[in-house]
């Protein structure tokens, strides 16, 4: 097993809470950054929304996305025509956990963009640029917000390893490098999905893989309609996903990050009135799920991926 050393730790202003105290320390593969603000005290939970953001925009760094992260945890997401589009989206995907978030965006911030962020009261901003409009108007308008300036790539395999440390021991695994391709993201269904919903299960399998497990995202127009992760279970998970979506579920994708073990799964989906689901399809009941969806004329793919995530 490998040696990881922690050295050069630069002291952070608190950690979780006031009374803790807390640090960072620089990795040689981490990204590079620039805080352009006049305010450049990160504290540690802007590090952990922040790495979940460019985390996340890395699967989408090539198009217009827009992604909220706030407690630790992915709140929305959308890709749009625009990165106004994109913001928009997020907007009306989850307008109550928006302010005192961290914001990322794949493309440069404009000036009507910075306006909203002003107006929402967010945290701070990472992206790959601000126009000249949009960070003079932050930076002149909000003297504690934090602006970062990053380049965005694919961050998979920036660390070896997944490394938690237990009362038990050090764990560490390998990171889940997984991707979806032709052979292992296969309709298996008799009803095919739309081009529209293929787009939208592509698009929700990239943002379930970066969430916490039991995970469920509910996908529409490449936004996600709802995002719940952390449960204990899938069926609560399902539950909270489609009172989250409302009428937003009806025709849309349902990704999890694991197999359906339960039929009360499927049944919460029809009831919701899912279009189409996304799944593992490796569980021993995986065909009779699949016969129930035939049924009720819902699309099913199989990823014979899992996207665990603790």
């Amino acid at each position: 097993m490998e040696t990881i050393e922690i050295s050069n730790i630069e002291s952070l202003p608190c950690g979780a809470n006031p009374h803790q105290s807390a640090g960072i320390s620089k990795i040689s593969d981490g990204v590079e950054y620039e805080i352009l603000s006049r305010n450049k005290d990160l504290e540690y939970i802007d590090y952990i929304n922040l790495s979940e953001n460019i985390k996340l925009l890395g699967e989408f760094f090539d198009v217009n996305s827009a992604v909220i992260a706030k407690e630790g945890f992915i709140c929305a997401v959308a890709l749009g025509s625009s990165i106004d589009d994109a913001f928009a989206k997020v907007m009306d995907s989850d307008p109550v956990s928006i302010a005192g978030s961290s914001a990322g965006f794949s493309k440069e911030v404009n000036l009507e963009t910075a306006k909203l962020i002003k107006s929402l009261k967010i945290r701070n901003v990472v992206s790959t640029g601000f126009s000249k409009e949009a960070f003079s108007y932050l930076l002149d308008t909000d003297i504690n917000m934090i602006l970062i300036k990053t380049p965005l790539h694919e961050l998979q395999g920036f660390c070896a390893k997944d490394i938690k440390v237990t009362p038990f021991g050090i764990l560490v695994q390998e990171q889940n490098t997984s991707k979806l391709s032709k052979e292992n993201f296969k309709v298996v269904s008799v009803a095919k999905p739309t081009q529209e919903q293929v787009e939208d299960a592509v698009f929700g399998w990239k943002v379930s893989k970066h969430l916490k497990s039991a995970s469920v995202v509910i996908a529409k127009d490449l936004c996600a309609k709802a995002i719940v992760q952390g449960r204990s279970n899938m069926v609560v998970a399902v539950e909270s996903a489609m009172d989250l979506a409302c009428e937003n579920s009806k025709d849309a994708v349902m990704v999890l990050d694991c197999p359906i073990e339960t039929s009360q799964v499927l049944n919460t989906a029809i009831q919701g009135r899912i279009g189409l689901i996304v799944e593992s399809g490796d569980c021993n009941i995986s065909g009779d799920i699949l016969k129930q969806a035939d049924k009720y004329g819902i699309s099913m793919i199989f990823t014979k991926i899992r996207n665990k995530r603790y």
